[in-house]
C-alpha cells in the first residue's frame, strides 16, 4: 500500500511538472520517444539480420555456417541434399561459445559448445528499492541463460539476489532486473527490487 501511495505521488508530481513547465515536459517526452524509436529500430535490425541468416541458405559446397551475433549463436547446416537446418541459441554475456572439430570423425561437422550455465565471479552494482532507494554492490556467482544469483551489500543490509537479463525486450545488453532479500544490520528481514549491471 505504501508503495502504491508513493507511485501515485510520483505521478502527481510528473503531472504538476507538465502543467507548470509544458515546454520542458514536451522536450523530455520527445527525448523519450526518440530513444524508444532508436531502440525499436535497433531491435528490428537485429530481427532482420537473424531472418536474413535463416532465409539465405548455404552457399554451394558449404556444409555449415556458424554466426555469433551479439547475444546469439546462429547455426545453419545442410541435412541431406536440399534440407537446411537452422538453430538460434542465446549466448549470455557471462557465457562463451566454442567450436570444436573432432579428430576421429573425418568430414564431420564442427560441434558448437555454448556455455550458458556455470559459476562465475563478476562484480557488479546498481540501485535497489527497499523502503527507499539504495546503492548496491554485488558479486554474481552463478548464472543459467538469462537468470543469475548474486550476493550483495547495501548501506543498510546484506542480501541474496535473483536477477534476469532484460536484453530480450530492451536494447541494453548488460542490464538486469532483480529481486532481493536479506538481513539488515539491526537484524530485521528486508526485501526489495531493483536493477544491476556487471562492471
Amino acid at each position: 500500500m505504501n508503495l502504491a501511495i508513493k507511485f501515485l505521488s510520483v505521478l502527481k508530481s510528473a503531472a504538476t511538472f507538465a502543467i507548470r513547465k509544458p515546454k520542458d515536459a514536451a522536450i523530455i517526452l520527445l527525448i523519450f520517444l526518440l530513444v524508444l524509436a532508436g531502440w525499436r529500430l535497433s531491435r528490428e535490425k537485429t530481427r532482420l539480420h537473424e531472418l536474413a541468416a535463416k532465409i539465405e541458405g548455404l552457399p554451394p559446397g558449404t556444409k555449415q555456417i556458424i554466426t555469433v551475433y551479439k547475444d546469439r549463436v546462429i547455426t545453419k547446416w545442410r541435412d541431406g541434399q536440399t534440407k537446411i537446418v537452422y538453430q538460434n541459441r542465446y549466448l549470455p554475456p557471462e557465457g562463451r561459445a566454442e567450436v570444436a572439430i573432432k579428430d576421429d570423425k573425418a568430414g564431420a561437422l564442427p560441434e558448437i559448445f555454448i556455455e550458458d550455465r556455470s559459476f562465475t565471479r563478476r562484480l557488479g552494482g546498481g540501485i535497489v528499492y527497499s523502503n527507499r532507494l539504495l546503492p548496491a554492490i554485488d558479486l554474481k556467482w552463478a548464472y543459467w541463460k538469462r537468470y543469475s544469483t548474486t550476493i550483495g551489500i547495501t548501506p543498510e543490509f546484506g542480501n541474496l539476489t535473483l536477477s534476469r537479463h532484460i536484453d530480450d525486450f530492451t536494447p541494453f545488453q548488460n542490464l538486469e532486473i532483480l529481486g532481493l532479500s536479506g538481513i539488515s544490520w539491526n537484524s530485521r528481514f528486508r526485501f526489495g527490487f531493483g536493477m544491476r549491471t556487471n562492471f
